[in-house]
């Protein structure tokens, strides 16, 4: 391929030197002016002649600068190529890795930079009308630019494609990459990434190319940290792998609190990991940092948190006239502290949990989360019989493990389930269970009085009374305090939260509304300790509560660059720059034409100076 033009068409406005010659041509006219000295008449003369309408051209540097100038605007504007090597040629789909392992600096900056330019280098070989698309593959993969025909633009793409500290969801990744080549039957996929992908990625239309980059693969992480209970206090646990070809030495620092507390050394085999375990944590333990010595081309992964979530006691209040089937299955749960009330007595000023009322309603109940059982009100109410079972939703997490089957009713009361409300169990007269989210609180119901059913005398009592309680007791704010990077987290607000308030590691501050449904928060992307606070409704604080996300992930950890990898049956090594690409210069000429524009400002300025320093 011989040198050329992408723009040939914009060589036309070389034209415009033929205005700017003839402007140096043409001489403005001036009026006669009468002198009173022959001294005068020899520069007088010489006025004249230079004021003549049409003049030979002379040496001029203003000039030839402004003719350099249009000359390389023009070049610019034509956009010349050289001939250059490419991984691809045509249209290309470009998949960015952008997963955790990309950050690492054994290339520098790191992989990840190192991939920009290698994307940047294939937009930059991209010919007249031809389509480039940028997919950032993240946790959650993005399209940054599609089919785009403009160079800036996916110059500008690349620019703002930013990694992340999870690895990277590759299956959606393609579907995304293959939907844009199904618009192109000409483009080609190129893939650029250290090669760790997973080896059951579909096929994707036309040829995919593979631009790999790293080259490490000794790496230090910590893969596990957990906080437990023990018999003398918290105990903790630690992981360490080691990806690189030789055993290593590190030392984990373990913080608590924010303070060093201890120091320990770990051996760690070559291709292999050691764990250690430490007994004497402090009572007061709340958040626990490890932290590897020393430094590796990964540092993402050589600092971990975990929070310790100590069982807090949950307070029940049972309503009941004595039914000790009822006590005792409630009062036998771990972690419960009940009260019992008999019907007619006035409800606690202290907030409970959950209540659990048994029998007829005598009294208005309060807000938050209630399990209501052969409950009817004061007016008229509709007893049926049709108890004979009709459907169950086995499936239902509430019913694992409850056996329905052998259960018998006598009679029951109909109750209207309230709208969104889940019915567990029917019959055919009516519902016998069901559960519902409200805004004040989650709601279950049993038709029936326990005393005309023989279900406390089945196995299944006990367990449906467990999964009831389980999934009525509010869990602590915070579902899980371990999370993946860019892991959403279900909240579960106490009954009189109002605000919810989630503060990343960085100091954001991301409010959450406590509506009906439970929220969820997914702005997990970075590493460290979150916390989540819950308001009451005159602004003072219910609750805090920590939660950490880590990476943890041994796959991302281990950087060592892959040779091979798999797309639908095809293996796909690593692509040369073995085909005919295009380099553009233009950049380069718009840059000297902008510095020649500096040189003729100077000259101009400087030839003016000296012409008012004459006269």
């Amino acid at each position: 391929m011989a040198p050329g033009f992408l723009n040939p068409l914009a060589l036309l406005f070389a034209a415009l030197s033929i205005p700017i010659l003839i402007l140096y041509m043409l001489r403005l006219r001036r009026r006669e002016v009468p002198v009173s000295s022959t001294l005068l008449w020899r520069r007088l003369l010489r006025d004249r002649e230079a004021n003549a309408p049409w003049q030979r051209l002379r040496s001029n540097l203003l000039l030839l600068l402004q003719l350099l100038i249009l000359a390389l605007l023009t070049l610019a504007l034509a956009r010349p190529f050289l001939p250059s090597r490419s991984v691809v040629s045509g249209s290309a789909v470009i998949l960015l890795d952008g997963s955790a392992s990309m950050q690492a600096t054994d290339v520098s900056p790191s992989r990840f930079e190192a991939a920009r330019r290698a994307a940047r280098q294939i937009v930059a070989g991209l010919g007249a009308g031809e389509e480039g698309t940028v997919i950032l593959a993240g946790p959650r993969p993005t399209v940054l630019a599609s089919a785009v025909t403009d160079h800036a633009v996916l110059r500008r793409a690349l620019d703002e494609a930013v990694p992340s500290t999870g690895p990277a969801d590759w299956a959606d990744a393609f579907a995304l990459a293959a939907a844009a080549l199904a618009g192109n039957p000409h483009a080609q996929a190129v893939v650029i990434s250290d090669g760790a992908l997973p080896p059951d990625l579909p096929a994707l239309p036309g040829e995919t190319r593979f631009v790999r980059v790293g080259e490490r693969s000794d790496n230090l992480a910590l893969v596990a940290l957990a906080v437990r209970e023990g018999a003398a206090g918290p105990q903790a646990f630690v992981r360490v792998t080691n990806s690189g070809d030789a055993t290593a030495q590190t030392s984990v620092e373990l913080w608590t609190d924010g303070a060093l507390f201890d120091v320990r050394t770990l051996t760690i085999p070559a291709h292999g990991s050691a764990g250690l375990s430490v007994d004497d944590l402090p009572y007061t333990l709340q958040v626990l940092e490890a932290r590897l010595s020393g430094s590796d081309p990964l540092p993402l992964d050589d600092t971990a948190w975990a929070v310790r979530s100590p069982a807090a006691a949950r307070r029940v209040l049972l309503v009941t006239p004595g039914n000790l089937f009822l006590e005792r299955a409630v009062g036998m749960l771990p972690g419960v502290e009940l009260t019992r009330l008999a019907p007619g007595q006035p409800l606690p000023d202290t907030p409970y949990d959950l209540l659990v009322h048994d029998g007829p309603l005598t009294t208005t109940l309060p807000s938050g989360n209630l399990w209501l059982i052969g409950a009817y009100g004061a007016g008229p109410t509709t007893v049926f019989t049709a108890t004979a079972l009709a459907r169950a939703a086995s499936d239902d997490p509430l019913l694992r493990y409850v056996d329905w089957s052998n259960v018998h009713v006598l009679r029951a009361w109909e109750v209207e389930p309230p709208p969104g409300a889940r019915v567990l169990v029917e019959a055919e007269g009516g519902p016998l269970l069901f559960v519902a989210e409200r805004p004040e609180g989650r709601l279950a119901v049993l038709t029936f009085d326990l005393h005309d059913s023989d279900l406390p005398l089945q196995v299944a009592f006990p367990i449906l009374v467990a999964n009831l309680t389980g999934w009525l007791l509010p869990p602590g704010g915070v579902s899980e305090t371990a999370l993946h990077p860019g892991d959403p987290l279900s909240l579960q607000p106490q009954p009189e939260a109002v605000r919810l308030v989630v503060t990343a590691p960085d100091g954001s501050a991301y409010p959450l509304p406590v509506g009906q449904a439970a929220p969820t928060f997914v702005a997990t992307e970075r590493l460290g300790v979150y916390r989540v606070e819950q308001f009451a409704s005159d602004g003072s604080l219910l609750r805090r509560d920590p939660f950490a996300v880590n990476l943890f992930d041994a796959a991302e950890s281990d950087i060592a660059p892959r040779d091979v990898i798999h797309v639908g049956q095809a293996e796909v090594r690593p692509a040369s720059p073995g085909r005919e690409g295009r380099q553009e210069t233009w950049p380069w000429l718009a840059a000297a034409a902008l510095g020649v524009m500096g040189v003729e400002w100077w000259a101009f300025h400087r030839g003016m100076g000296r012409r008012g320093g004459t006269r």
